[in-house]
């Protein structure tokens, strides 16, 4: 994980060194409401928590294209039906992002790659069998981009699919997820 946040920063770095390209930093909070699809399980419901982090929104030239890199802490569960306990596991998720901006709105989608930062014991507990470290999906949504002072007030909504098995065992539990944020773009 160390090696893809490097990474990710170095090609940051590059690419706001070339000319033709702008950058915009862009802090951002939210909410996310996930559910864990589980075979085993009956009756999932949807868990509230909280999503934040940093973007980076790296225009080439005018034609409205950029690729938007991001790190992001995400509250992901889910809470069962006759339970009113919800099981929430916190995740360190970086989507990579196509974005197209036409006027004020935006549309992106791209894959991601999220890091379970704790509440193994939970998931034991839970599916009876040990959770995955890693989560490959695929993330889509669109924005509002409005001119603010020197940047834009972000307005997103976004929707996250986990492809990736979190049980080790016995059936399959895969992340879905809706979040919705506001931020600040920051002109570099």
């Amino acid at each position: 994980m160390k090696k893809i946040i490097l990474a990710l920063t170095i090609s940051v770095a590059g690419l706001t060194s070339a000319k033709a390209q702008t950058v915009d930093i862009i802090p951002k909070a939210g909410i996310s409401i996930t559910t864990q699809s589980a075979s085993a399980l009956q009756g999932e419901k949807s868990t509230a928590g909280f999503t934040g982090g940093i973007a980076f929104d790296i225009h080439a030239g005018k034609s409205g294209f950029s690729f938007q890199p991001e790190i992001n802490y995400v509250s992901k569960g889910t809470k069962l039906k006759n339970v009113s306990k919800a099981y929430n596991f916190n995740y360190l998720e970086l989507p990579f992002l196509a974005k197209y901006s036409f006027n004020m709105f935006y549309v992106d989608a791209g894959p991601s790659i999220a890091m379970q930062l704790g509440g193994k014991d939970k998931f034991t507990q839970l599916y009876g069998s040990k959770p995955r470290n890693i989560d490959f999906g695929v993330q889509m949504g669109a924005g509002l981009a409005l001119p603010v002072g020197t940047g834009k007030f972000i307005l997103d909504g976004r929707y996250s699919l986990g492809l990736t098995d979190q049980s080790k065992g016995a059936g399959t539990v895969k992340n879905r997820g809706v979040y919705a944020t506001i931020g600040y773009a920051i002109p570099l």
